[in-house]
C-alpha cells in the first residue's frame, strides 16, 4: 500500500530572505556542515502528519477543507535565528517567526484537533512557528553559538498573506521537494 509523507504549512513569500539568506550561508558554512534548505522549499509547518496511506488522504483533505486553499491574513515577523532541540546541540538551524496574533497558533490548535477526529496524534510538544534554514550533521558548538549571537536580532522581514496547504515531502538526495496535494 502506497503512503505519503504529509504535513499541513504555508509557504513564506518570496522577498522575505532577499539577500539575508546567502549572508547567513557564508557566516555558518564553514562552522556548520549539513544540508541548506532550498528557499522555494521555505515553509511554516503548522501540523506535520508524517507517512499516511494514500487512501487516507481525502479524508484528510475533508476534515481539513475550512483551511486547505485559504488565503490567511496573517501578521508575522521573520526575525532572528534559533536551533531545534537547543543551541548546545543543534540539529535544526531556523528563522523565527513571530505569530504577532496569534493566527499560527490558532490554525495549529483547530487543525490538530480536527485531525485528532480521524486517528491522527496530537504533537505533544509546544508549537514553534519557525522556517528551517539548515538540516545540520555536526557542529563547532563554541562556534556556533557566537555567530547565532550575531543573528540573534536580525530582521528578514513580514508576511502578511499565506496559504494553507496540504503538502507532500518527498525525500530525494540533493534535498526534499515539497509538493503541494490538490483536491482531488
Amino acid at each position: 500500500m502506497a503512503k505519503k509523507r504529509l504535513f499541513v504549512g504555508i509557504f513564506t513569500e518570496k522577498d522575505i530572505f532577499k539577500g539575508k539568506y546567502s549572508k547567513i550561508k557564508k557566516e555558518f558554512g564553514g562552522i556548520l556542515p549539513g544540508r541548506w534548505i532550498k528557499p522555494e522549499n521555505f515553509h511554516i509547518t503548522l501540523k506535520f502528519i508524517g507517512n499516511v496511506e494514500e487512501e487516507k488522504i481525502p479524508e484528510i483533505q475533508k476534515i481539513l477543507d475550512k483551511y486547505l486553499d485559504k488565503l490567511e491574513d496573517l501578521n508575522l515577523e521573520i526575525k532572528g535565528l534559533g536551533a531545534f532541540p537547543n543551541i548546545k546541540n543543534p540539529k535544526i538551524l531556523f528563522a523565527k517567526v513571530e505569530d504577532k496574533d496569534g493566527i499560527l497558533k490558532k490554525l495549529n490548535e483547530e487543525i490538530e484537533e480536527k485531525l485528532e477526529q480521524i486517528g491522527i496524534k496530537k504533537e505533544l510538544k509546544p508549537f514553534t512557528p519557525h522556517i528551517t534554514l539548515k538540516r545540520i550533521k555536526e557542529v563547532n558548538v563554541e562556534k556556533f553559538i557566537e555567530k547565532m549571537k550575531k543573528f540573534e536580532n536580525l530582521n528578514f522581514g513580514k508576511q502578511k498573506k499565506g496559504k494553507v496547504n496540504l503538502i507532500e515531502s518527498i525525500t530525494a538526495p540533493k534535498g526534499a521537494v515539497y509538493k503541494i496535494i490538490k483536491k482531488g
